[in-house]
């Protein structure tokens, strides 16, 4: 068998386990990068993250949930939730 008859034009990979693979890898790793930007707001003082709806707590315990969990989401989830009540 040759190259030309294991692929044709207009066939994808698409399920096959590595790329699977390496979409899940790939994901991973991006959520793992959004992770370390968002810690960034633990160092901001209580004034300023309530400012943008949050505490220290929330945060901290967003950033503690699993991977699968859109921690970016989550947070800004919090403070829409937060911001409605006080209106």
């Amino acid at each position: 068998m040759t190259d030309a008859t294991c692929s044709s034009p207009g066939r994808t990979n698409a399920g096959h386990p590595l790329f699977e693979l390496s979409a899940k890898l790939t994901a991973r790793a991006r959520a793992r990068l959004q992770r370390k930007a968002l810690r960034s707001l633990l160092d901001l003082d209580p004034h300023t993250l309530r400012d943008i709806g949050l505490t220290h707590d929330e945060v901290a315990q967003t950033l503690a949930r699993p991977l699968s969990v859109d921690a970016h989401t989550e947070l800004h989830r919090i403070a829409h939730l937060k911001s409605r009540t006080h209106m």
